[in-house]
């Protein structure tokens, strides 16, 4: 098989490259030759250079690009061109690169790139059928809630007066007016008065927290309603009837509790001594008429 060209003009034209100081990667944007090709020319390796015709085109863009004329370079080694009978495959890509005997048959990953878009598009679409389900299944929820609240409002209306007063009764339970905190430090006591709710029944909702503390709870009479030691991070609720004039709260640790009652009426314990602080306190609840 005839050689492509000399490995002393592959030499050659390396050394061309490198008194003009081009890298690989530099020469081939000059000739947009790919840079395995042109390393190919200067290692004189055939088996990776294209088909001979193409081969030599190749060599005679790299000896125009590092300053040697074509023509007279390759004078001295003149060879018959091989006859190429099937230049279909051979093709410049769109950034001028020459791409010499490129098979065109489609392999299975150039089908599978060619598939990408299609995939994408079926994705994209079930995410469309997916959001517009949620949509008009959102809606249908919200039509049918809404009629469900137009019939609560339809039978409420037709609850007898008795209900609606004893709703009214729940409501001023709630609607508690706790009065000014009346702080004795010698008593270690902090008295609320708290008006009109002498006749309703209460909730006292106690939380420990800091470490715990024991919580005992009497009324006026002496009787205790609860009586044991909170572990820190528990809450306890304590039923207090209604017509019971004094509750007592006592707390071995103050600052460790937190009281509330009818769960939306917070029972602040002001002004409580700080040297040293306080740990036994009495929180007393007087309720008026």
């Amino acid at each position: 098989m005839t050689e492509y060209f000399t490995s002393d003009l592959s030499q050659e034209l390396k050394a061309a490259r490198l008194a003009k100081g081009y890298s690989l990667d530099q020469l081939a944007e000059i000739t947009k030759i790919q840079p395995k090709f042109l390393r190919a020319i200067e290692d004189n390796d055939e088996d990776s250079l294209p088909e001979q015709f193409y081969a030599r085109a190749f060599a005679k863009q790299y000896a125009k690009a590092v300053g040697l004329n074509p023509d007279e370079f390759f004078e001295e080694a003149d060879f018959d061109p091989q006859i190429i009978n099937d230049l279909s495959h051979a093709h410049r890509d769109d950034d001028g690169v020459v791409r010499a005997g490129t098979n065109t048959t489609m392999t299975f990953k150039s089908k599978f790139r060619g598939w990408i878009p299609k995939i994408w598009l079926l994705i994209i679409l079930a995410v469309g059928l997916f959001l517009a389900w949620f949509v008009v299944t959102r809606v249908s929820s919200g039509s049918n809630q809404s009629g469900s609240n137009s019939q609560v409002e339809v039978t409420s209306s037709s609850v007898p007066q008795s209900s609606s007063s004893a709703a009214s009764s729940s409501s001023n339970k709630n609607a508690l007016t706790m009065g000014t905190a009346q702080t004795n430090v010698a008593q270690l006591t902090t008295t609320y008065n708290v008006a009109s709710q002498l006749t309703n029944d209460h909730k006292l909702l106690v939380k420990a927290q800091n470490g715990g503390t024991t919580l005992k709870v009497t009324d006026g009479t002496g009787k205790v309603l609860y009586n044991a030691w909170m572990n820190q991070n528990t809450e306890q609720t304590i039923d207090l009837p209604a017509n019971t004039p004094i509750i007592n709260i006592q707390l071995s640790q103050v600052s460790h509790a937190d009281l509330t009652l009818n769960d939306s009426q917070h029972v602040d314990i002001p002004n409580l001594p700080t040297n040293p602080a306080a740990t036994t306190w009495n929180v007393v609840l007087n309720f008026n008429k």
